[in-house]
């Protein structure tokens, strides 16, 4: 079997213009995130502190706007460019990013600021973030800032979709992805199977068992790293089977469609051995030891760097329909920033989201555009142009759609998803057994929120 250790991670970039804030606290998943819960008390007219900082001497008299990160590494030097470049095309407005270690870290620091009266001005939130803060009633609608020189017709209309509850926007996209299938083409070839990505689950089964001891240089090869820490795959994979996590907030995890799905994981993992579960996929499939990998689109640039092998790219599978999930972070608002604050922010997100920068952005993030600018320019044209797999990504978004409601709106449901899968793909349990006792384990927090969302969200 491939080795599952995991491979070395860059260390994160420290600049005098940013403050590395490390997340503080448990991760903010069992924090029930409803209006009240951080001490607030009346919110009329409420304005919080920001968080600490400097602001360097060259930039004294400007207002401070402060934004909150996930984004470490590469990214957060394509972003700090960006920032860069905007302090040098006015003279209002000063940026700090303070940079955390995940969107997780992220969250869990954000409940503790607000709980002590003090937030950030932009927040870079996931996904499967977002919402709970918009449920707690501290995120700043967006919608009215929209005038005739930036429209909500900047953004890719599925990922603003996205962010949008009860006909206002509240997360605007950033950094999106889908997931990717990535494949061997020197594996493919070795044993006869066509140049592409599988049509669908029951085709990439069939090519596993022709796969799963091949050896290449010298070490036997499965054909699929599975990630055990992450949902974010099985989310998609179980709406290719028919089924869902949840239709509202009513689980749906117990049907027949959705059992299907992990009990196929099931099966390839346990019975075919064509899986196994990974520490790291992407570097797995980088090195060799596995044929393929379900990835971000963000890991292209990563894998075309750490690959000594010519490899492909494809849609992913599907079964009875398609299963592609979308991903990544988004940019906040948050609602008690002061008036003055919220417009430099808004100027920031102007900036970030147009032109050059968003451009820029997308070309060093390797993140799917998000913004006409990005989706209609001339460089991101040429690099598909040039690397066709870049291309792949964008023409999947046609099929692709955001999490379901349970996901978004009920932060346990990650963790016992997580719990779900990896009884699956490590021990090899009963995939009816296991969704049963997920659905039942989430009944308190559905309970939880169900009033809220039905004020917030339902219709």
């Amino acid at each position: 079997m491939p080795s599952t250790r995991s491979r070395g991670r860059s260390a994160r970039p420290r600049t005098p213009s940013r403050r590395l804030l490390l997340g503080a606290g448990l991760f903010a998943a069992g924090t029930p995130l409803l209006g009240g819960c951080f001490g607030l008390g009346d919110t009329e007219g409420l304005v919080l502190e920001q968080p600490g900082g400097e602001t360097p001497e060259e930039f004294a008299g400007r207002q401070r706007v402060v934004i909150w990160s996930a984004y470490t590494a590469h990214n957060a030097e394509v972003i700090q460019a960006n920032i860069d470049a905007f302090h040098k095309a006015q003279s209002e407005i000063y940026v700090e990013v303070q940079i955390f270690d995940s969107y997780e870290g992220v969250e869990s620091k954000l409940s503790a600021s607000l709980q002590a009266r003090q937030v950030p001005d932009i927040v870079v939130f996931s996904d499967v973030v977002w919402n709970r803060f918009y449920l707690a009633e501290v995120l700043e609608p967006l919608k009215g800032y929209f005038d005739d020189s930036f429209g909500t017709d900047t953004y890719h209309e599925r990922f603003l979709a996205e962010g949008t509850v009860k006909d206002d926007i509240w997360w605007l996209p950033f950094g999106r992805s889908t997931p990717l299938f990535y494949y061997n083409r020197e594996i493919f070839d070795a044993v006869g199977l066509p140049d592409r990505a599988p049509e669908t689950y029951t085709e990439y089964a069939e090519w596993g068992r022709e796969v799963t001891g091949y050896e290449y240089h010298g070490n036997k090869v499965a054909m699929r790293a599975y990630i055990g820490g992450d949902d974010w795959y099985f989310s998609g994979s179980i709406w290719a089977f028919g089924g869902a996590y949840s239709d509202g907030l009513d689980m749906t995890l117990t049907t027949d469609e959705s059992i299907a799905a992990l009990e196929y994981d099931r099966t390839f993992i346990h019975d075919d051995g064509s899986g196994y579960l990974a520490a790291d996929a992407t570097g797995d499939f980088s090195s060799g030891a596995c044929a393929t990998a379900l990835q971000s689109t963000g890991s292209l640039s990563g894998i075309k760097e750490a690959a000594t092998f010519d490899f492909g790219c494809g849609y992913l599978p599907q079964e009875v329909g398609p299963g592609v999930p979308t991903g990544g972070g988004g940019l906040s608002i948050m609602k008690y920033a002061s008036a003055q604050r919220k417009q430099a922010a808004w100027e920031v997100i102007k900036f970030l989201s147009t032109g050059q920068a968003s451009i820029d952005w997308t070309l060093g993030s390797g993140y799917v555009p998000s913004t006409k600018d990005a989706m209609e320019s001339d460089e991101i044209a040429a690099r598909s142009a040039e690397d066709p797999r870049y291309q792949v990504g964008i023409d999947q978004l046609e099929i692709a759609q955001g999490p379901d409601v349970a996901r978004r709106y009920v932060p346990e449901t990650l963790v016992e998803a997580k719990n779900a899968i990896q009884s699956v793909y490590s021990a090899g349990e009963d995939a009816e057994k296991v969704l049963t006792r997920m659905e039942k384990e989430l009944e308190p927090a559905i309970d939880r929120v169900r009033e809220k969302y039905e004020q917030r969200v339902g219709e």
